[in-house]
């Protein structure tokens, strides 16, 4: 029993920091938090999560092989960077903010953008799959349900805090101050894009030299 607990408080903590890592999850939800208050925070997380629970789901049905490979990574990459570079479009073609800070409630047609974007966002990123099979791998044997849920718990909780932490600094910006930080979001979102795009190459790269290595073992043969 102890070591159980042990092997689920490391999941919990692991699930927490690995969140808090800066990545495009992370800066979408805390920049829709300051720019729009807490609901827009939390719809932004729960399009997030709603990726969460199809990895989990690809983790628990034994399905996750169907997208570990270089193929599918290449493309899930190439999408990644791509909607990411869109999103940077969007951030620096955009006209300058006029935000109503001390007004917390989002506009109505606004929330499902924030659900979908965050669904996007996380389902276009191809480490959010390696990061639940590569957490989750040690416990396929025996505790994967409470895992799983132990793990979520860590998730939610790092985005919680990040919501917690845009609602505190949001009393303190202005729209001059959001245009900068529109502006760094973007030049952020073209680095992570630009990062996908090469892992992207790279497994495509990988797919296409194991077809040929294949080919060429065959002809040897």
């Amino acid at each position: 029993m102890e070591s159980l607990i042990l092997e689920l408080a490391t999941l919990f903590i692991v699930g927490l920091v690995g969140a808090l890592t800066p990545g495009p999850d992370i800066l979408f939800v805390l920049r829709n938090t300051i720019s729009f208050g807490a609901k827009a925070g939390f719809f932004s997380l729960l399009g997030i999560s709603c990726g969460w629970l199809i990895f989990i789901s690809l983790i628990y049905f034994g399905f996750a092989h169907l997208i570990n490979g270089a193929l599918p990574q290449g493309i899930l990459s190439f999408i990644g960077g791509f909607y990411l570079l869109y999103i940077s479009f969007l951030l620096f073609k955009k006209p300058k903010n006029t935000i109503d800070f001390a007004d917390n409630t989002p506009p109505t047609k606004a929330i499902f953008d924030f659900v979908f974007k965050g669904f996007l966002l996380n389902l276009s990123n191809p480490k959010a799959i390696l990061f639940f099979a590569v957490i989750i791998a040690p416990f396929m044997n025996q505790h994967l349900e409470i895992s799983l849920l132990v793990l979520l718990c860590g998730l939610f909780l790092a985005f919680l805090m990040v919501i917690v932490l845009g609602i505190f600094f949001r009393r303190f910006i202005n729209n001059a101050l959001f245009d900068r930080i529109d502006k760094i979001c973007g030049i952020v979102f073209i680095g992570f894009a630009i990062l996908l795009l090469i892992s992207s190459y790279q497994s495509f790269y990988t797919f296409f030299g194991e077809i040929q290595s294949s080919n060429l073992t065959s002809a040897h043969f």
